[in-house]
């Protein structure tokens, strides 16, 4: 289904309301349970209220439950009118796999709620936004949220769900960013270790802008994980750009951990599929991913987009190497890249 003619947008998330906190994906184990019990207390002490879904404090083979048992835990916290929100722990490996037993026409037809989340998350989130046209949140994840967090960024999703339909926030990016972290399981109240120093970039037919300002309807996430969607109904990116062809979309993209060569790949993918098509600009995610000492990161890039006369701004506040900012899918975007810096504007209309 993509008969949805405008975006739709959850309540704002208020202290007081019920977070639903389920793992559509990957579960966390016993070891994890320290690092979840802390930011659970986290969200309480910050006047949330919190219940937890059957399908969250086991895993195996990349999934906290069967299918059916997800299926069923996700779909009970969406029509339950008290909880405002749903917080998976974190991402994991094959979400894709609930995709076509999920009641989209059920979610489309009840009222929205937030979903929060980042990496295999995304899967879901871009789905449920493309097929439906409810808004989504790609940002923090449950498992990052402690009390004595690092950086202000990422906890930046407080005032991101806050937001009601109509009103705008700016998010600035990052002073500095984290390459090497802490094992949440060894020391369950490891904070972000931002010690490099953030530079956005941009590119346009292979050469490096030093400003550049873009507008659209902004939509993205996982490049690994959503670039399985092509082809296939959920990943119907046509039909978005299409919902708004006067506006123009703005699509955003974070390489988990592909080394450069299957970036590349990957990119080249979306390419051929035609995502890159008409779009008003692309937003990269910076990775820790290794590149090769012959194929660098610059040389996907420069492969895939040389010939296309669209900004790509790189290396932004996107995914797996945090801190990270909260991107509404489906919301009108404006950013701003000057000279290494770059700025968000949402506006949720």
């Amino acid at each position: 289904m993509s008969d949805w003619e405008k975006i739709r947008y959850p309540d704002p998330l208020r202290p007081g309301d019920t977070i639903g906190i389920t793992a559509p994906s990957e579960g966390v184990q016993e070891k994890g349970h320290p690092r979840l019990d802390l930011c659970i207390k986290y969200l309480r002490d910050l006047g949330f209220k919190i219940l937890e879904g059957e399908c969250l404090r086991k895993n195996e083979k990349y999934i906290s439950a069967p299918r059916e048992e997800r299926i069923k835990d996700l779909m009970r916290f969406w029509q339950m009118d008290e909880i405002k929100a749903i917080f998976p722990p974190w991402g994991g490996e094959i979400l894709i796999h609930l995709l076509p037993l999920i009641d989209f026409k059920k979610l489309a037809t009840s009222s929205p709620k937030w979903i929060l989340g980042y990496s295999d998350t995304s899967t879901f989130l871009f789905a449920l936004t493309i097929m439906t046209g409810i808004a989504t949140a790609h940002g923090t994840t449950l498992m990052e949220m402690i009390p004595d967090q690092t950086g202000d960024l990422s906890q930046k999703w407080r005032e991101v769900l806050s937001l009601k339909a109509g009103d705008s926030i700016q998010l600035q990016s990052s002073s500095h960013f984290e390459t090497s972290s802490t094992n949440w399981f060894s020391v369950p109240s490891a904070a972000f270790n931002l010690t490099e120093r953030t530079e956005w970039k941009c590119l346009q037919n292979g050469k490096p802008l030093d400003e550049v300002e873009v507008k659209g309807r902004i939509v993205g996430g996982c490049l690994e994980t959503i670039s399985c969607l092509t082809g296939t109904p959920y990943g119907n990116l046509t039909h978005f750009k299409e919902q708004f062809s006067q506006e123009g979309v703005i699509l955003y993209l974070e390489n988990a951990d592909s080394p450069s060569e299957s970036f590349c790949r990957l990119l080249w993918n979306l390419r051929l599929a035609g995502w890159f098509d008409g779009i008003n600009g692309l937003l990269l995610g910076r990775t820790k991913a290794q590149e090769s000492e012959q194929f660098q990161f610059i040389d996907a890039l420069k492969d895939v987009f040389d010939d296309l006369s669209i900004p790509i701004i790189y290396d932004v506040d996107i995914g797996h190497c945090p801190p990270q900012m909260t991107l509404i899918n489906g919301s009108c975007a404006v950013v701003n890249y000057f000279q290494g810096k770059g700025r968000v504007t949402l506006a949720l209309s």
